[in-house]
């Protein structure tokens, strides 16, 4: 008897000595860093657990000799969150097979033998694995990912973390480690998509706002080494006479990046300016000239500088001292450029480096304008490679906007690719709103549906041609652009005078409205930040409830924000079937004609000048003042487009001061409006909420409220002046104007 007992507590004291050990590997990070950076568990000496939340973890697995989980690697390049997270609850215990973690959540079961985990759900069902079908970076409502891709989709980059955040610098790139030692894979579960989106937000960090201005359309001047200085201001001049709306050119390489005058040398050889475009201005001046026009500049390099720990970057055409690099390149900023297209691939640390020193140069007061590479193509003209998913990022790559899916073919399939890429699947679905592609056409008509979609998503950017060019002479821009053989290229002038056809009136039909909309899409560009739910959202993602959505079946369709339904026409079509998702009624954007309880129609696409949208019944679509530039210290003074309906509706206008880095602090203000009709119509605009520069005390307001059958018998407002309203018999519309003080509730009321 007193053997059994003997043999019971020595079970027990191992039982307890191993709970002991167990809880003490458990909490060993509360005592690595001073406040600790997150929740642990430290299993078999070698692989490391990290709670971010009840639904977010990280798996590691460290190779390191010595001290497995050094406190300098806490933060790798994937993660942009680098003050401590809160405290996660957890329960841990294991049988002879697995290790059970148990949060408020989830539970993870990881085998002892292989280390394989699946994750479960508090009604013991299996989370993951699965096997549904993988949207972007999402599957059944979670994501597994590592530094580089998620579901381990191919990919031509490192997956082992090398570069950390350095708590003493601020940069990610002064701790190395330079051997595959530590491996690092991701999982957030929603299991809903606002939900796993937040969460991806937060650990990955969120895409900054890019200056206001660069919400509104940029255009390239690439004409090789024949570009000069009085080319560049006659195209900013005819964009001004076309009245088509611009903000920024961007020169190619002809800046001096790859030319000498006419002749071209190894691109990035130099960080001078050209002779072309040093006269009759000087850069200086033309800079300024174009300031006054209210157009900005922004250059492409294809070199940058060799700072500390730059390892294992792709390619870069050519490389500089740090220093050398950095000194040439703030010359220009002080001159007034607005920032760097880096044409390179595989550089995301190095991209990420420059976007970082460039913000410290400007500080809080200006936001920095960059262009990276995110590589992803149904073709490339040049360069027969698999392409057709980006294989050459960091998924920490979001930090630093914007993005473009670099040299595409020309095509219809290749806008159709394009479309579904930067609004779906590898762009908001993986985590990207900023993301754009060059608008090359092979002719007109795909040059005006390619820009199209392009001025309502969440940047509109094109490359070539110029608005008012007609179809592209493939041959000669593919010879000029491509890597090798361009010295015996003889470009010819393209003759503008002899295009009679071309997408000049499309492109600035749709860019005038882009800026328009410029209150709406800026609302959700803030809300993007805050949230890192998408500006644009595939189907898919915005109505998840609907099964005809929820399988991405309609995947060139996407909604800008919450109320407008943008289906693009991707061929040369004489009608198109489009699906309005039901359970909604919605209304065309331009004949006002309804659909109700939305379904598939047929559509007719002949007019090669008119874009289907569609608005979502309770819209409210708040619209600035016509304009072709975007000037952040002028306020809007608000038109709110409404469709009525019998539930209560609602808009949240964002704002800030459009160009510092003071929303990060929390200087922005917010604006609800909500619309309900009964048996009348009540508009309510609450006081605003929240401060920034420059926010107006009162500003005027023009609401144009449509299906308005008959002229109303009395329309009231509450704390307004200046109170006006018509009734638009024709378009059965009422406008009512009014002002109002941004700090007072006004309700308007319409009687029938």
């Amino acid at each position: 008897m007193n053997d059994v007992f003997i043999i019971f507590d020595l079970l027990s004291m191992k039982n307890f000595l191993f709970s002991f050990f167990f809880l003490a590997q458990s909490i060993l990070c509360f005592s690595q860093s001073k406040p600790a950076y997150c929740s642990k568990i430290v299993l078999q000496d070698s692989l490391e657990i990290s709670l971010f939340s009840p639904d977010m973890f990280r798996f590691r697995k460290s190779h390191l000799q010595g001290e497995r989980f050094p406190a300098k690697y806490e933060i790798p390049f994937v993660i942009g969150k680098t003050t401590p997270w809160a405290a996660v609850k957890f329960t841990h215990r294991e049988d002879k097979n697995y290790y059970y973690i148990q949060t408020d959540s989830v539970q993870i079961r990881l085998a002892k033998r292989g280390l394989d985990w699946t994750i479960w759900n508090l009604k013991k069902q299996q989370i993951y694995p699965s096997n549904g079908p993988v949207y972007g970076m999402f599957k059944d409502g979670y994501t597994v990912f590592d530094n580089v891709s998620a579901f381990n989709q191919p990919s031509k980059i490192n997956r082992f973390s090398h570069w950390f955040y350095s708590h003493d610098t601020g940069r990610y790139t002064d701790v190395y480690q330079e051997e595959d030692l530590i491996e690092d894979t991701y999982f957030i579960h929603g299991p809903d998509y606002p939900r796993l989106f937040a969460q991806l937000n937060e650990l990955i960090g969120p895409e900054p706002l890019l200056p206001k201005k660069a919400y509104g359309f940029l255009q390239t001047q690439h004409l090789s080494c024949q570009g000069n200085q009085e080319q560049l201001m006659e195209v900013a001049r005819q964009f001004r006479a076309k009245k088509i709306p611009l903000d920024y050119l961007i020169l190619d390489f002809e800046w001096g990046d790859a030319c000498d005058g006419d002749q071209e040398i190894t691109w990035g050889g130099s960080l001078d300016w050209s002779k072309n475009y040093t006269s009759p201005l000087s850069p200086a001046e033309m800079i300024q000239e174009l300031k006054k026009m209210n157009i900005d500049l922004m250059l492409i390099h294809h070199s940058a500088g060799d700072f500390k720990n730059r390892k294992h970057q792709g390619w870069t055409e050519s490389l500089y001292d740090e220093k050398t690099w950095w000194d040439k390149y703030q010359q220009k900023l002080e001159m007034g450029i607005r920032g760097t297209w880096q044409d390179t691939r595989i550089n995301d640390i190095t991209d990420s480096y420059i976007y970082r020193r460039t913000q410290d140069f400007y500080g809080e007061n200006q936001r920095v304008l960059f262009l990276g590479c995110r590589k992803v193509m149904s073709l490339n003209p040049w360069d027969f490679r698999f392409s057709t998913m980006p294989t050459e990022n960091l998924i920490g790559a979001r930090r630093y906007p914007f993005h473009w899916t670099e040299d595409c073919s020309f095509s219809w399939n290749e806008m159709a690719f394009q479309l579904k890429a930067i609004n779906n699947t590898d762009g908001p679905m993986s985590g990207y709103s900023y993301l754009t592609s060059d608008v090359i056409g092979s002719n007109w008509k795909i040059q005006a549906r390619w820009q199209q979609f392009t001025a309502l998503s969440a940047l509109a950017r094109s490359h070539n041609s110029k608005p008012w060019s007609g179809n592209v002479d493939l041959f000669d821009f593919t010879n000029k652009i491509r890597i090798t053989g361009r010295d015996s290229v003889q470009i010819k002038k393209q003759s503008e005078t002899l295009q009679t056809e071309t997408a000049e009136a499309s492109i600035r039909k749709y860019l005038q409205l882009r800026y328009q909309l410029l209150p709406y899409l800026y609302s959700y560009a803030l809300h993007n930040y805050q949230t890192g739910f998408p500006i644009t959202r595939p189907l898919l993602l915005a109505f998840p409830q609907d099964y005809i959505c929820s399988s991405d079946t309609w995947p060139h369709q996407f909604m800008l924000g919450d109320y407008l339904l943008i289906a693009p026409v991707y061929g040369d079509f004489q009608s198109m079937e489009i699906y309005l998702p039901k359970g909604h009624d919605w209304i065309d954007f331009e004949s006002k004609e309804e659909f109700k309880d939305g379904g598939i129609i047929t559509y007719n696409t002949q007019d090669i000048n008119k874009l289907p949208i569609f608005i979502k019944k309770g819209a409210i679509i708040p619209q600035g003042q016509a304009r072709e530039w975007i000037d952040s210290a002028e306020p809007d003074s608000l038109k709110l487009e409404i469709f009525p309906a019998r539930f209560r509706s609602s808009f949240t206008l964002l704002e800030d001061d459009g160009e510092s880095m003071q929303y990060q602090k929390g200087a922005y203000a917010t604006t609800r409006i909500e619309c309900q009709q009964g048996e009348g119509i009540e508009i309510s605009i609450d006081a605003t909420q929240g401060n920034y520069r420059n926010k107006p005390k009162e500003r005027p307001y023009c609401l144009w409220i449509h299906q308005i059958t008959q002229k109303p018998q009395e329309v009231q407002a509450e704390q307004a002046q200046q109170l006006k309203w018509t009734y638009d018999e024709r378009h059965q519309r009422l406008e009512v104007q009014f002002i109002k003080s941004t700090d007072l509730k006004t309700r308007i009321n319409i009687k029938p």
